[in-house]
C-alpha cells in the first residue's frame, strides 16, 4: 500500500520533551513532502499556537486545530470548518463550573477558538498551570458570557475536585458534549477538554482527506495522547509513541521511538523516504 497523507500531532509527538522541533525531524518532514506525500499538523492547540510550526515544516495543507473542531487554512489563516458546543448548553456548564470554583477557560465561537476567556479569581494556583499545561494567556473577566457556541472549554483543577466533575460529565451530558480526561505529570493535577459531540482528531483528518481524495487506507497517523485515539484507528496506519499513553499504545498498529528519540523522523525514514 502507498501512503499518500501523513497526519501528525504535534505536542510530545513531532515535538520533543523540550517543545522543539529537531533538525532531523524537520528534514523527514520536508523530504515527505518533497516526495508527494501530504501532511497534516492535527493538534489541541488553537490555529494562533498552531502557525509557528508551518514555516519550518513547509506545510502547506489545511490544519486540523482544537482536537478536530476547527479545520484551518494556514495561508489565508482562515476557518474552513467550526463545531461549537451548544450555547445553552454551554452555559449551563459554565455556571456548574462557577460554581464548584473549578479553573477553566472558554475558547469563543465568534473567534474560532482564537479568544480565549477565564473567569476573574481563578487559576491563582502555585503553579502556572494556565501556561505550562495548555500554553495559553487568557483574557479575565468578571464573568464569563456565551454569546456563541463555543469551540471548547478546557478544565484544569485538583484531582478529586475534577473527577467528579468528569463523572457528572459523561452521565448526564453523554451525547451533547465529548470529554476527554487526562493526568499531569505528578497526578496532582487533572484537566478535561470539553468539545462539541462527535468532534475529533479523527473527524477532523477524515475532512481534509477526503478533500484531498485520498482514503483512509492511505493514511499514516502519529500521536501520543488520548485525543488521538479516533485519529490512529481512523487511519490506515495507526502509530503511537513510546512516550504516549498507555491506552493509545493498546490500540496502535506500531509503535514508533519516543519523541526524544525523534520518533517520527525515524518512522518516516524507514516506511516512506
Amino acid at each position: 500500500m502507498k501512503y499518500k497523507l501523513l497526519a501528525i500531532d504535534i505536542d510530545g509527538t513531532l515535538l520533543n520533551s523540550k517543545s522543539q522541533l529537531t533538525p532531523r525531524t524537520i528534514a523527514a518532514v520536508q523530504a515527505a513532502q518533497a516526495r508527494g506525500l501530504k501532511v497534516v499538523l492535527a493538534t489541541g492547540r488553537r490555529l494562533g499556537n498552531t502557525l509557528p510550526f508551518v514555516g519550518p515544516l513547509g506545510i502547506r495543507e489545511l490544519l486540523v486545530v482544537h482536537n478536530g473542531v476547527v479545520v484551518a487554512d494556514p495561508v489565508q489563516q482562515e476557518t474552513i470548518v467550526q463545531q461549537g458546543i451548544c450555547p445553552s448548553l454551554a452555559a449551563e456548564l459554565v455556571d456548574k463550573l462557577d460554581s464548584l470554583s473549578l479553573n477553566y477557560i472558554l475558547y469563543t465561537g465568534e473567534s474560532a477558538g482564537e479568544k480565549v476567556l477565564a473567569p476573574r479569581g481563578r487559576w491563582e494556583e502555585p503553579e502556572n498551570l494556565l501556561s505550562y499545561y495548555l500554553g495559553e494567556a487568557a483574557e479575565f473577566v468578571d464573568g464569563v458570557e456565551v454569546t456563541s457556541p463555543p469551540v471548547r472549554i478546557a478544565i484544569i483543577d485538583r484531582t478529586d475536585q475534577v473527577d467528579g466533575f468528569y463523572q457528572e460529565l459523561i452521565k448526564t451530558y453523554a451525547g451533547q458534549v465529548s470529554a476527554l480526561l487526562f493526568g499531569t505529570e505528578r497526578n496532582i493535577w487533572r484537566g478535561i477538554e470539553i468539545l462539541p459531540a462527535h468532534s475529533n482528531k479523527g473527524t477532523g483528518v477524515a475532512f481534509v482527506a477526503e478533500r484531498l481524495g485520498v482514503d483512509a487506507s492511505e493514511v499514516v497517523a502519529f500521536g501520543d495522547n488520548i485525543n488521538d485515539l479516533e485519529m490512529i484507528q481512523w487511519a490506515g496506519l495507526g502509530i503511537a509513541m513510546e512516550n504516549g499513553s498507555p491506552l493509545l499504545k493498546e490500540r496502535a498498529q506500531r509503535i514508533a521511538p519516543r519523541h526524544d528519540e525523534d520518533g517520527v523522523a525515524q518512522i518516516i525514514e524507514e516506511l516512506l523516504l
